[in-house]
């Protein structure tokens, strides 16, 4: 890829889906749902990320083991000290990271380790799709 882009934090959707280690389940899947994405950050409350929990986590940990959602804490079920991205990461590297890894979502902070917002592989890809051809999908699909 020629042109890797601006900065991550730069096409970062704005949203940050965040819950707290005590929160429950039910939280976390209102916050999913509210942001149209299947993550949540779990922070401390200085605003440091401490976990993530994903779709992934809900079904694996949680709804195969027939929990109530209510009574499941977050900090039981999250993902710790989960892969993080630099808000200085171009977009190529973001991608590439989530690839090795194999997943969908990457928490994004800075080097204090503050949560600033998720980044998803939808948004990467709408992005990467627009820098190499130089168009918006919606102008090739014929959209809004």
């Amino acid at each position: 890829m020629q042109n890797e882009g601006p900065p991550i934090i730069t096409i970062c959707p704005g949203l940050q889906p965040k819950v707290y280690p005590k929160d429950n389940v039910s939280k976390a899947i209102q916050v999913m749902n509210e942001t149209g994405i299947g993550a949540v950050a779990v922070i401390d409350e200085h605003g440091k990320i401490i976990g993530i929990f994903t779709e992934r986590d809900l079904l694996n940990k949680v709804l195969v083991k027939n929990k109530k959602l209510e009574e499941v804490i977050i900090e039981d079920v999250m993902t710790k000290n989960p892969i993080i991205g630099n808000p200085s990461w171009s977009a190529s590297k973001a991608i590439k990271t989530m690839a090795y890894y194999g997943f969908r979502h990457l928490p994004i902070v800075d080097d204090a380790g503050y949560y600033l917002c998720m980044v998803t592989i939808r948004e990467l890809e709408k992005f990467i799709t627009q820098i190499d051809i130089g168009v918006e999908p919606s102008e090739i699909l014929g959209g809004d």
